[in-house]
């Protein structure tokens, strides 16, 4: 039925994806800029940060169309009280706000990755393994399991706060600009930021790097692990502030 919905206004779905592949294009066109520029950037070449830049695309479209829009949650559920009505059903009331807020446009993303990632391959004389490929999906589920659980405990906060929280998320947002491309080129404290408090480098970097480079494929396996356990802790306080909740009534 949401699917229906959505394509109900053609103009506008197709106006949404057109403008998410302009964004994507802007960034590879970036890429290109720099590298036209330089033949390495902290010792990654043009086809590596190609190639870390397409499998960023796939977990980002996946993230996007499931848990982007739960920066709703404090505005539409805590604040007018639609979690009320969530609550009445005995579905999970996570999965339930996840479905109403799905957004299957965004998966042209996943489209654009892989077109990405099969040309840095070309461009690297890089051949897919089985074991590879299996190191590619399941970091791919890691890492959308990373945005998830990380973006479940923002929204959390709604139900302390009892505000929209719109502040907040903007900064989560755009601190995943971080994990388009190689982890190296940041500072070392921004390094440790990103892969332990923020673990926002398994996103990309890591899995893609496990990949590529032989002395990164420990990192490349702790992905799907990683994301499990930041999914776990987004669910414990989801759970957690659930149980603050005291409807909307006066």
């Amino acid at each position: 039925m949401l699917v229906k919905a959505r394509l109900s206004y053609r103009a506008d779905f197709l106006v949404q994806v057109g403008s998410d592949l302009l964004l994507q294009a802007v960034d590879l066109a970036f890429l290109a800029v720099v590298f036209s520029r330089v033949k390495a950037l902290a010792g990654w070449s043009f086809g590596e940060a190609l190639f870390i830049y397409g499998f960023f695309l796939i977990p980002f479209a996946l993230f996007n169309a499931s848990f982007a829009a739960l920066s709703d949650v404090g505005d539409r559920y805590v604040v007018r009280g639609e979690l009320d009505r969530v609550l009445t059903r005995p579905l999970g009331s996570l999965l339930q706000i996840q479905l109403e807020l799905l957004r299957p446009q965004a998966l042209n993303g996943v489209v654009l990755g892989l077109v990405v990632l099969a040309t840095a391959s070309v461009r690297l004389g890089f051949a897919w393994s089985a074991l590879s490929v299996l190191m590619a999906v399941l970091g791919v589920l890691g890492a959308w399991l990373v945005y998830g659980g990380l973006w479940v405990a923002v929204a959390s906060t709604s139900f302390w706060t009892q505000e929209r929280g719109i502040g907040v998320f903007p900064v989560f947002y755009n601190t995943i600009n971080f994990s388009r491309y190689p982890l190296t080129l940041y500072p070392a404290a921004l390094r440790f930021v990103l892969t332990f408090v923020l673990p926002y480098a398994f996103i990309a970097f890591y899995p893609a790097a496990g990949i590529l480079r032989a002395q990164y494929m420990l990192f490349g396996w702790l992905t799907l692990p990683v994301g499990l356990v930041v999914f776990g802790v987004g669910l414990l306080i989801w759970h957690q502030g659930l149980a603050r909740y005291e409807g909307a009534g006066s």
